[in-house]
């Protein structure tokens, strides 16, 4: 059977969603709501969640979505039995960059088997383990503060000991989009520093390229350029990762965000 966990503020969210999972769940689950408006972040709500549970499978699940196939949690309970895997979710990466990013790098095709795919980082609208490796693991609410960021960090951190997979059988439909800002940047960069980006088995240029420019633009939309802060966004320089060429473009793009935000300060 399946605990299903839901941090929610909004009552008409949460009475759509809890009406969506009795007409689609197929076999017996129960919901434990944690009532949050801004008062503890995610991963202490998800935590005081699971805490709460009777049953052995957890599912932490986002208020603002609809599930779209029947019998899902009988699906998501199949999956879970597989003693090699660690957390599931419905969308999520197979390539974790050097860069501080979220969830979404991704990087060629997946291998699908049995309706699942292999990742490393999952996004945090579906996530789901059984209560047994969630307790090896639960969510960082020491460090990681807010409503971002949580669902890398706990995805990594299962990932060093199971596989992690993107399942394709179970749809559902999110009714909002993402809003990253500085703590969201924050909030991945203190992954990397405690976790570091020793996940995958072989590396890709390109992709090193994109995370990394993508993440200096991003930095220094919240941070000055001074000496100082480029050098601790060289922490991260992904220079055994990548080509000579690659390497040249991230340089390229270090001098662009040198040379607009001297013309902004000179407007």
């Amino acid at each position: 059977m399946l605990s299903i966990i839901i941090s929610t503020y909004k009552p008409h969210n949460f009475t759509a969603l809890e009406k969506n999972i009795t007409e689609t769940a197929g076999i017996p689950f129960e919901i434990i709501k944690i009532e949050n408006p801004g008062t503890m972040g995610i991963c202490e709500a998800y935590n005081s969640g699971a805490e709460k549970a009777k049953f052995e499978n957890l599912l932490f699940l986002h208020d603002d979505v609809e599930f779209k196939t029947k019998n899902w949690v009988t699906i998501l309970i199949k999956h879970l039995k597989d003693p090699e895997t660690g957390a599931l979710g419905v969308a999520g990466s197979n390539y974790i960059p050097s860069a501080p990013s979220g969830w979404f790098i991704e990087k060629g095709q997946k291998e699908m088997k049995e309706n699942k795919s292999p990742a490393i980082a999952l996004d945090g609208v579906f996530l789901s383990c059984t209560k047994a490796k969630f307790d090896n693991v639960r969510f960082n609410e020491e460090q990681i503060k807010g409503f971002h960021g949580y669902d890398c960090d706990f995805s990594l951190r299962m990932a060093k000991f199971y596989q992690n997979y993107i399942v394709h059988d179970i749809k559902i439909e999110h009714f909002s989009g993402g809003n990253p800002d500085r703590l969201f940047l924050d909030n991945n960069i203190k992954i990397r520093l405690n976790l570091g980006s020793n996940f995958n088995h072989l590396s890709n240029s390109q992709t090193e390229t994109i995370a990394f420019r993508s993440f200096l633009r991003f930095y220094f939309k919240y941070y000055p350029v001074t000496v100082r802060n480029l050098c601790f966004t060289l922490r991260f320089f992904p220079f055994s990762k990548t080509r000579f060429n690659d390497q040249f473009q991230i340089l390229t793009t270090y001098l662009q965000v040198i040379k607009y935000r001297k013309h902004q300060r000179s407007l």
